[in-house]
């Protein structure tokens, strides 16, 4: 079963993934969140929902980046462009980020 589905997704904060894509783009998010989080954490239910929640907009808005392009473009309003060099560790890194940040400092048996 997924941590979330799309009533929760919908039903909570601003929703970025359309529906039709939800379930890849959960699926791929819980496989990341599953990476790191492992069951003997105690991680409360609602943090969990929350950092998959936070994992599907990251994953859905850095689309490009995720799927291993090295350059993104910037707009600033037509004035200038610029460009961030997006590599694979800085994205993972990201997505570390948001796990980490979601699942708080909960490390119990981990030492």
């Amino acid at each position: 079963m997924s941590i979330i589905n799309w009533e929760y997704y919908s039903s909570h904060f601003p929703t970025v993934v359309p529906q039709r894509q939800f379930e890849a783009v959960e699926a791929q998010a819980e496989a990341e969140y599953n990476r790191i989080a492992k069951p003997y954490m105690q991680i409360p239910k609602e943090r969990a929902q929350d950092t998959v929640f936070k994992l599907c907009n990251f994953l859905w808005t850095n689309q490009p980046a995720v799927a291993g392009r090295a350059v993104t473009s910037v707009n600033n309003n037509g004035y200038s462009e610029s460009y961030a060099i997006t590599n694979p560790e800085q994205v993972q890194q990201s997505i570390d980020e948001i796990i980490y940040k979601g699942i708080g400092t909960r490390l119990a048996g981990a030492f």
